[in-house]
């Protein structure tokens, strides 16, 4: 009998809320006669449909029905070997056509039947089809291996901007998105500045975007574009730094600004957070001729960086309540960041003024230190507050909480003085 029939059979024999009676051809009846007259345990029998099916599967004999649409009766033929279990039930509607089919069914041998009486399982025989299905198995795994790894993969979404008077343009820059930001009324007449927002590890340029509002600055200053870059790896963990291929996106990135948006070549700025911060005080050092200056928002001093040159005009903002830069040497990372900043100073004095800042809302103290342009040592500014609830996020009052400081004012305030002071 088949796979049907064995379906039967287990419901006969498992008690189930709700099962309708299944109809049983005579010696289905018969065989579910010797089976409830057989030694079984209660317990035993809880467990027959999987047992049943499972020895059914693995040493079916081929029988061959014949059926049509019309007729009412089959003609059944055992082949007298073992053969590859049919995996379908073919009492489905939706596999029976309209004319005839041949089906591959289950039957189980007589001495199992004997085995089954005595209360025990079905005896297991070889079968190359086991064999066949594993390796089948193998190859679907190998197949779906490169579609499973593409899966996996952190992918770019489907982007959707929030409302802004602006226009947000996608470009694809030596295969990378890049977002720009362009103000609804742009000054006219000259040149317009351009800022780079990087974004720190597991990141997007989305996410950065929606932390900082640079581009919400851009609208209300209308005098420069905000730039968005996804890192080369989406949601990757840091940017390239010194490899070639980052040195030539950024220079490709700032001459696609030059050519399509009427940016001055001398007006390029990069702000980054966290690692992307990093990224902007490498830039500074080893990129001075793209970029014109450079800010670092709860970012410090790359690791394993030399730096030779004189750097460009840079501004850090730092939290010193961040666990994030505290796993990274926190009060110590601050000092040696400061001190490769002004590395070149030949006077080594601190800072020229240090202006109070507001403390509202989560803002415990903060302040402004000023150290101006000293022999071949560029200026650079820090905006140091200490948050009253540790946080790694952008300074501004949607982040921290009633707060009036705000990161993207205070570091494009500090890229419009560098604008008019000769370089």
């Amino acid at each position: 009998f088949c796979r049907s029939d064995l379906k039967a059979v287990a419901s006969s024999l498992v008690p189930r809320k709700h099962a309708q009676s299944q109809p049983m051809a005579p010696f289905v009846q018969t065989f579910v006669d010797i089976v409830r007259n057989a030694r079984v345990q209660e317990g035993e029998r809880s467990t027959l449909e999987s047992k049943l099916l499972d020895e059914a599967a693995d040493m079916p004999c081929k029988r061959s029905t014949t059926a049509t649409s019309t007729a009412s009766t089959a003609s059944t033929a055992c082949s007298g070997h073992w053969a590859s279990p049919c995996l379908s039930d073919f009492s489905t509607p939706s596999l029976v056509t309209s004319t005839s089919r041949t089906a591959t069914e289950f039957l189980l041998p007589t001495e199992d039947v004997a085995r089954l009486h005595r209360g025990l399982p079905a005896a297991r025989r070889p079968s190359v089809h086991g064999f066949a299905a594993w390796a089948l198995l193998v190859l679907a795994v190998v197949a779906c291996g490169g579609w499973c790894l593409h899966e996996l993969l952190p992918r770019a979404p489907k982007w959707s901007f929030p409302q802004r008077p602006g226009t947000m343009r996608r470009h694809v820059v030596d295969g990378r998105d890049v977002w720009v930001y362009l103000p609804s009324k742009v000054r006219t007449g000259t040149p317009l500045s351009a800022v780079m927002v990087l974004h720190g590890s597991l990141d997007t340029a989305m996410g950065i975007m929606n932390a900082s509002a640079m581009e919400q600055v851009a609208e209300a200053d209308s005098s420069f574009i905000a730039v968005f870059p996804e890192m080369a790896q989406y949601k990757g963990v840091h940017w390239g730094y010194g490899n070639a291929s980052e040195v030539k996106f950024f220079r490709d990135v700032s001459n696609l600004l030059t050519r399509q948006y009427y940016v001055g070549r001398d007006q390029v700025f990069a702000v980054g957070h966290s690692s992307g911060g990093s990224m902007a005080l490498f830039l500074q050092n080893h990129l001075p001729d793209v970029f014109r200056g450079v800010a670092s928002v709860e970012a410090g001093l790359p690791a394993n960086q030399v730096w030779t040159g004189n750097g460009r005009p840079t501004m850090v903002v730092w939290n010193h309540n961040d666990p994030v830069l505290a796993e990274y040497g926190g009060e110590q990372l601050y000092n040696d960041t400061l001190s490769m900043l002004r590395r070149r100073d030949p006077t080594g004095a601190g800072p020229s003024s240090v202006e109070p800042l507001s403390t509202s809302g989560g803002v415990v103290n903060a302040e402004l230190l000023t150290w101006p342009a000293r022999g071949s040592n560029p200026s650079t500014s820090v905006v140091s507050w200490k948050s009253s609830a540790p946080t790694h996020s952008w300074l501004n009052p949607t982040n921290i909480k009633g707060t009036t400081l705000d990161a993207s004012k205070m570091v494009w305030q500090f890229f419009k003085n560098i604008l008019v002071t000769p370089s």
